[in-house]
């Protein structure tokens, strides 16, 4: 047996490599790349679903937010800021008086003219900032619950409706967000620099409507009962709050200062008017008595939500059965429920109820609802939960277009029997015949030269006949407006000119209320009970020169 031949372990084998046949020279014309192929189909950025999602939601609040915004005339009080913007637009702050937005108000009417739109863009950005302001809540809502949030409030008819009317309730609920969320970030993180921004946004958020000071009590209300509730659940509680003092104290020193420092001379707006005056005039329109609101608030509050707000006042209750299950662990949920019981508790009974001041209500019912989103979304059943929110979303949008797009401003020509209204009318709002027949009466006297005289109690008439000089007397005016009765919808038409309703309200008659109208009403609008409609009359004299 040949040795060479016996078996031993060994490295393996390589295996027989072929042979290479030589390569053809290369053609003397190189293939060229195509670079602008190359350049356009180089990935860029990859779009998430959370991120196309937020995306939507920010085009579609710019569009319901911005386009068309001077569609609708100026109502009473946004007629009032109005003309003291365009006081200060004029003159100065020099005797002016307003809030902060006024202000503002004022300096861009210098800059962009007095129109309808630039009348609400302040408070129309501030509705955009709202809604932004949801992106903040990530962390203590959950990426989902946060979304969720912001599609609520972007798809809301009453926040997209105040956003759109000028209401300056939307401006202390952004700031209120704000405040809340750089609240909770200085949790986790306290810095000087959160401080400084959380007294900016408490300033500003105090400043900006009565309303503030109604949101505010509900806030540190919801504070007080869940800082009671921990002293009594945990151990050595006034150990643990010297401790906190201790820690915290500049930064709640810094807050307060930069809160204070700002708040004041919004306020006052910028010393025109007194502390005191200022204080005892947006306390008064934040709370009233018990006796006269308790009634109204119901009839004012509730139906918004049930009408208009059921997809969030639905979703609101899933949150609270998930706080309440302690499926929601996290102190935020907790308090946030307790906020939402608060506010409904202060806004029905002795809270700022004129129908803006549902949106502080709102805003506490929609952070509950956002944590129900959540868990949804960490559910196994998704796929199909997400068609019936798609389902209560598109019912939503059904009466957003109606109250923001469709049926804007009471039309006071409408048939007595054809009458559509909005919960939104409890308080009076501007006929679309004002500014026709305004615009006909200003056509009808010269240019130069005349002059009108309008009653304190129409400002909105105020307004649309800003460009005319106002007369001492009715005698001297080429215009004089007089404010007829408020009647009822049911006789009160559409009288020949010079005479027409130019303001409208609705107060409804629940006892007339069936399933039919209510179903009838969240279809088409049409008022179920009659509105009351004030008639005027703009007389034209003309002066022998």
């Amino acid at each position: 047996m040949n040795t060479n031949d016996q078996w031993h372990l060994g490295e393996e084998a390589e295996e027989p490599r072929e042979e290479l046949e030589p390569q053809p020279p290369l053609s003397r014309a190189p293939t060229v790349s195509n670079l602008s192929r190359d350049r356009l189909t180089r990935p860029v950025y990859v779009v998430t679903a959370e991120l196309l999602g937020w995306s939507l939601v920010a085009l579609y609040a710019l569009m319901t937010r911005l386009i068309a915004l001077g569609a609708r005339p100026l109502d009473p009080d946004e007629a009032r800021r109005a003309l003291a913007a365009l006081a200060i637009a004029k003159h100065g702050l020099a005797g002016a008086h307003g809030s902060w937005i006024t202000i503002l108000q004022g300096w861009i009417f210098a800059e962009l003219g007095a129109h309808d739109a630039t009348a609400r863009i302040v408070v129309a950005l501030c509705g955009l900032l709202l809604v932004a302001s949801a992106f903040a809540m990530r962390p203590y809502l959950g990426r989902a619950g946060a979304l969720a949030f912001a599609a609520m409030l972007s798809l809301s008819p009453s926040v997209t409706y105040f956003s759109r009317t000028g209401s300056t309730a939307i401006a202390s609920a952004a700031f209120m967000v704000i405040a809340i969320a750089i609240a909770e970030s200085m949790r986790m993180r306290p810095r000087v620099v959160a401080a400084i921004g959380l007294g900016a946004a408490i300033g500003a958020w105090l400043s900006a409507d009565p309303i503030g000071y109604a949101t505010a009590a509900a806030v540190a209300v919801a504070l007080i009962f869940v800082g009671i509730y921990d002293a009594l659940t945990t151990d050595h509680p006034r150990l643990r709050a010297r401790i906190w003092w201790e820690r915290r104290r500049a930064l709640v020193i810094v807050t307060a200062i930069v809160a204070i420092a700002l708040w004041l001379p919004l306020t006052t707006g910028f010393f025109t008017r007194s502390l005191f005056e200022a204080l005892r005039s947006d306390l008064g329109a934040a709370f009233v008595p018990p006796t006269i609101s308790l009634r109204h608030g119901l009839h004012t509050v509730v139906p918004i939500l049930g009408f208009y707000e059921f997809a969030i006042l639905i979703l609101a209750i899933g949150g609270a059965a998930t706080i309440f299950s302690a499926r929601a662990r996290s102190s935020f949920a907790v308090w946030t429920l307790v906020w939402a019981i608060v506010s409904a508790a202060l806004f029905i009974s002795v809270g700022a109820n004129h129908p803006g001041a549902v949106v502080g209500l709102l805003i506490p019912l929609a952070m509950l609802a956002a944590f129900t989103g959540e868990r949804m979304h960490h559910s196994a059943r998704w796929d199909s939960i997400r068609y019936a929110l798609a389902g209560a979303a598109a019912l939503t949008l059904h009466v957003q277009f109606l109250t923001n797009f469709a049926y804007p401003a009471p039309d006071t020509s409408e048939a007595p029997w054809n009458r559509h209204a909005l919960l939104f009318w409890a308080e009076p709002a501007t006929a679309i015949q004002v500014r026709k027949e305004c615009a006909r009466a200003e056509n009808s006297v010269p240019i130069h030269g005349a002059s009108v005289v309008v009653p304190d109690d129409a400002p909105q008439l105020a307004w649309c006949l800003r460009d005319l000089a106002r007369a001492d007397n009715a005698a001297a005016a080429s215009l004089v407006v007089t404010v007829g009765p408020t009647r009822s919808g049911a006789v009160a038409g559409n009288p020949d000119a010079p005479q027409f309703g130019f303001e409208e309200s609705w107060n409804p008659d629940f006892q007339k209320l069936s399933v039919t109208s209510a179903l009838r009403y969240w279809l088409t609008m049409r008022a179920w009970s009659d509105v009351e409609i004030r008639d005027l009359e703009i007389l034209i004299q003309r002066h022998d020169r």
